[in-house]
């Protein structure tokens, strides 16, 4: 008679057996120590290099990560989960270039649906934290930079200066400082500095004096950014009409040229800028094709003047870092003209600035959950470099992803530039506004699919 005890003894056998194969649960520091012994048996091993890299990472040892992950990259190019926690560990040092550049890798790389949607949602506050950056390094040398001349076709256009009974109207300063760099950027003469490079230097400056802002400043900052010209307006409101005037400033001898001048009934802005504009090109000594002027006068951002000033509210909400109330604002022009392109860029850069505030570590490492990547990361976490990555599941849970993630890589797509883009989608609905963050966590659906492997016999 057969002991009915023995299946329950085997069992215990196996478990027993298994631990002993693991050697249990390990602390961080244990898989550091295992991980490094690893390499040290097996120096040039991609594997062993990338776990390593990911359990120095765990443990903030984030110098040491960077040189393993960095000797991973040479031995086995193109890998996602090298890529990202190169990535991560870069942002960590502060080094947000190396980190915009990792991550730019792994989408390219990587593997995981539903992280890839996070890391380009971060990529857009990186990219804002990298301005940010370069505009206290910039003032830090200061000194330096305004000893260095830029060039005179290197023009920059900081927020015009609005004055009038009519506050509402106060953001054109920065809408048509918007559009005065997107037709001076239509002469092949010209080379024009972005907008938020210029705004996030002044805010930089502003700090530093009191947060005031005056003419003298943006010389500073036209300096600084070494433009050679500087182009200083005002937009002077009386009753229904409004005048803009702009000037071109010399940043470095701060000569400046004549005037151009306009004014016009409030509704007639974009006639009027461009008006002004034209006239500003004779200023600047510049000659335009007869395609460039005929693409400046026809081109107009939008057909709604309620538009246009709510895509105005939603570029000074940007400026603050208030990114899930510019992405409603630019949703909001967006609604008001379906044909404002401009708006519609904005509104998909601020909604994914807004969401990559709410990426960290630790989402990025969730998102992973289930899937070949997060199965590499999990062997690391343990001490581990041998782990099977193919499995069908694990291909399933790559391309299974979350229902936000799934619309927001549905194949939309955003082209041009300043206010006047253009849109083309593909079947997908225009972007909307995150919801700001709140309180608990609230479990998003999972879209659901199934893959099956046919094995057929060889033919004899």
């Amino acid at each position: 008679m057969k002991n009915p005890r023995r299946p329950q003894g085997a069992a215990l056998a196996l478990i027993l057996l298994a631990g002993c194969a693991t050697g249990g649960a390990r602390t961080p520091q244990e898989s550091v120590t295992r991980l490094e012994a690893e390499r040290a048996r097996n120096p040039n091993s991609a594997a062993a290099l990338r776990a390593l890299g990911i359990a120095y990472f765990q443990v903030r040892q984030y110098p040491e990560a960077k040189d393993a992950l960095a000797a991973a990259e040479r031995a086995l190019p193109n890998d996602g989960v090298t890529a990202l926690y190169t990535g991560m560990t870069a942002e960590a040092m502060n080094d947000l270039t190396a980190a915009r550049d990792a991550y730019s890798r792994y989408l390219t790389v990587g593997t995981s649906a539903r992280t890839k949607k996070q890391i380009r949602d971060r990529l857009a506050t990186v990219a804002r934290r990298e301005l940010e950056g370069t505009a206290k390094a910039a003032v830090a040398q200061e000194a330096q930079l305004s000893s260095q001349p830029g060039p005179p076709n290197t023009i920059a256009v900081p927020p015009l200066r609005f004055s009038g009974a009519d506050t509402s109207l106060r953001p054109l300063e920065r809408g048509v400082a918007e559009l005065l760099i997107t037709d001076l950027a239509r002469s092949k003469e010209l080379t024009l500095l972005e907008r938020e490079r210029m705004q996030v230097l002044l805010d930089e400056v502003a700090r530093s004096q009191g947060d005031r802002v005056d003419d003298a400043t943006k010389v500073r900052a036209g300096k600084m950014l070494q433009a050679g010209r500087l182009i200083q307006g005002s937009i002077t409101q009386v009753g229904p009409n409004i005048t803009l005037t702009t000037a071109a400033v010399s940043v470095q001898t701060a000569q400046v040229s004549p005037v151009a001048t306009g004014d016009d009934q409030l509704e007639q802005l974009f006639d009027l800028e461009k008006k002004v504009v034209l006239d500003l090109f004779d200023r600047l000594g510049v000659t335009l094709t007869a395609d460039e002027r005929s693409q400046i006068v026809a081109a107009k951002p939008t057909r709604s003047l309620r538009a246009f000033l709510a895509y105005s509210r939603g570029l000074m909400a940007e400026d603050r870092g208030d990114f899930f109330e510019a992405a409603r604002l630019f949703n909001d022009a967006r609604s008001m003209d379906p044909g404002f392109g401009g708006a519609s860029i904005k509104a998909a850069g601020a909604s994914a600035a807004a969401q990559g505030t709410q990426v960290s570590n630790a989402t990025v490492q969730a998102s992973q959950s289930g899937t070949r990547e997060g199965a590499v990361v999990r062997a690391a976490s343990s001490g581990s470099m041998d782990v099977q990555t193919g499995t069908a599941q694990a291909a399933a849970n790559d391309v299974n992803v979350s229902q936000n993630a799934t619309q927001a890589g549905s194949g939309q797509t955003l082209t041009g530039g300043g206010v006047e883009g253009t849109t083309t989608t593909s079947g997908a609905p225009p972007p909307q506004a995150p919801r700001p963050p709140v309180s608990g966590t609230t479990p998003l659906p999972e879209s659901t699919g199934t893959i099956t492997f046919v094995i057929r016999p060889p033919e004899l």
